[in-house]
């Protein structure tokens, strides 16, 4: 049967969990998680029902990447779980019985916004490869990464407000791998300490940065050379995709100019820190983030060709 949701069944019936912000049982909670994100998960000023759909989305997202984070002991556990969420992403779609209470709590979003299954699916392959691939050679290799990790979150955004159009979602991806590449530049020492290493072979060797210089108390001048590299090309990104606000209104230019700002305020963060992310890991404040989010809000050129809406 197709993966769309006009062959969903059963989206109110027994089959389906439901459950609020507290989460359901046997359930992980990512309410505490969400705080620490460098962008705002869901605006307590948008209405409820949109929050409440925003709130779904990272609620599963957040779900599947701590399935994807769990012991690496044992990787045939976590491939088994992931298998598990794919299957009942799948069911929600087919009218099956869904076991995961997450994936039953988008079942109302799938069927009113008539949600693809590939944005969903495409998160579960991210955590999928991320058992198997911990360094990436090129950085084409990372952009395929986060068009699976990332990517896919700004197009269910989108659709969450009917917006999802070809060209806002092309724009959508291009914030949204820069929001990724920004927590990976971050998260430098924590993700090699985790046997992880997101900065490219490629940029390792041309800025002559051996990989045991993640795992110091304080970068290197050539580590940091290399992140100020990074950071501008996540922020060249970041500034290709923010004319997808001047195409939008209303509580979906309120929402999307809040993943712009809070890239903004990251890069801000990692150049406050002299792009040294091993001595302390530059966030951004909630200030700043909101000072940037006003910026991005009144501050972004409408689109006079885009479709508004």
């Amino acid at each position: 049967m197709s993966d769309r949701p006009d062959s969903l069944h059963n989206a109110d019936g027994p089959a389906i969990a439901r459950f609020g912000l507290g989460g359901a049982d046997n359930a992980v909670d990512p309410w505490s998680k969400a705080a620490a994100e460098n962008f705002p998960v869901a605006l307590r000023v948008v209405p409820v029902r949109i929050r409440q759909d925003l709130e779904a989305v990272y609620r599963y997202t957040r779900h599947v990447h701590d399935i994807g984070d769990e012991s690496p002991a044992d990787r045939s556990a976590v491939l088994e779980r992931l298998a598990g969420i794919e299957a009942d992403v799948r069911a929600l779609y087919h009218g099956d019985p869904v076991n995961d209470p997450v994936v039953a709590d988008l079942a109302s979003l799938v069927a009113r916004q008539r949600i693809p299954a590939d944005p969903l699916l495409r998160l579960v392959e991210a955590n999928r490869r991320d058992q198997r691939v911990h360094r990436y050679d090129t950085f084409a290799d990372l952009l395929d990464h986060c068009h699976y990790s990332a990517d896919p979150v700004g197009e269910l955004v989108l659709l969450v407000f009917g917006r999802a159009t070809a060209e806002r979602v092309r724009r959508s991806n291009q914030i949204c791998t820069a929001l990724q590449l920004l927590e990976h530049w971050q998260d430098v020492g924590e993700d090699y300490r985790q046997g992880r290493i997101y900065l490219p072979r490629e940029d390792l060797r041309a800025f002559t940065v051996g990989e045991e210089e993640l795992g110091q108390p304080r970068a290197s001048e050539a580590l940091r050379a290399l992140i100020a590299f990074e950071t501008a090309r996540a922020r060249n990104l970041l500034e290709a995709g923010a004319p997808l606000l001047g195409t939008l209104s209303g509580w979906a230019r309120v929402s999307l100019a809040g993943y712009v700002a809070g890239g903004r305020a990251t890069c801000s963060a990692l150049r406050r820190a002299d792009y040294d992310p091993l001595r302390r890991v530059p966030r951004p404040t909630s200030p700043v983030i909101a000072g940037a989010w006003l910026r991005s809000m009144f501050g972004s050129r409408r689109t006079p060709a885009g479709r508004r809406g």
